[in-house]
């Protein structure tokens, strides 16, 4: 009894707010958007891919260097350290004021917890990978900037953190990239980077995403039924959006490249002083 009692509070917790009533959202009508078959073909198909594009990129990077930071800026860290905690803090506390916890496994969440802990990483080989590939995951904060689903905000600020959220996102790799050390970006001409970002990209979604959102009949990152707004809604938006996706993923992830170095040059923040460099 007391088991069955704490499952419903924790079920409570993570979904018990989600309102479904909303399209696109979840619920009974939302799972049942596909048959069966087709999630169960899908998946495998879109799986064994990406773990042979996953197989074939590590295989293929490029080495991974040493690199001695550029500027040592603890205040400013610990500034973007306290911001963004503050904003992403706020955010798992609307989420738990409305009990929908689940919707912080969404990619841009997952993002946020991905860059509070760059910003506090030691110099690690780790954190260089990390931060390449989270490079490349960052059209998910970008097309949420563009084509912004904020219809269950409701509660004062939410809107407002949704926002300062999302381009802070976009706005912190260029910081780390002038900070150097393990915050370097990878050769435009390398292939092998944008493919593991994007297999592991989407093992993410067919393999936890999917299986939760089932469960839960809450519609994480689209996986369980086409978003209102998706321009591609039908039975295949789901191939669809893996074909389009394909492409996002590297082209966005090599425009940032080049943007971030852009701004940086620009500004005038990229600081070139003689690196010592050593294979890891």
């Amino acid at each position: 009894m007391m088991d069955e009692v704490t499952n419903h509070s924790l079920t409570g917790w993570l979904s018990g707010g989600v309102p479904f009533h909303i399209p696109g959202n979840g619920g009974p009508a939302c799972v049942e958007f596909l048959s069966t078959g087709q999630r169960v073909v899908e998946t495998i198909f879109f799986t064994l891919l990406s773990v042979l594009l996953l197989i074939w990129a590590y295989r293929s990077l490029s080495p991974v260097h040493s690199i001695d930071a550029h500027v040592l800026d603890r205040t400013g860290k610990k500034s973007l350290l306290g911001l963004f905690g503050l904003v992403f803090g706020m955010e798992i506390g609307f989420k738990l004021a409305t009990r929908q916890l689940i919707w912080l496994l969404n990619p841009c969440h997952m993002l946020s917890f991905i860059q509070l802990f760059l910003i506090v990483s030691p110099k690690t080989k780790f954190s260089t990978y990390l931060f390449r590939l989270h490079i490349y995951w960052l059209t998910g904060p970008l097309l949420a900037l563009l084509f912004p689903v904020t219809n269950s905000l409701d509660l004062p600020m939410e809107w407002t953190i949704y926002w300062v959220q999302h381009f802070l996102l976009l706005l912190i790799p260029i910081y780390l990239t002038r900070l150097g050390g393990q915050f370097n970006l990878d050769p435009l001409s390398d292939l092998a980077w944008p493919a593991m970002a994007f297999s592991v990209y989407s093992l993410y979604h067919w393999i936890i995403l999917q299986p939760i959102g089932l469960l839960a009949q809450t519609n994480l990152n689209n996986m369980i039924c086409p978003a209102i707004s998706d321009p591609f809604h039908g039975p295949y938006y789901r191939v669809v959006a893996m074909s389009h996706q394909s492409i996002l993923v590297p082209l966005v992830g090599k425009l940032y490249n080049v943007f971030t170095h852009w701004v940086l040059n620009i500004l005038k923040l990229n600081i070139k002083l003689e690196t010592s460099r050593k294979e890891d």
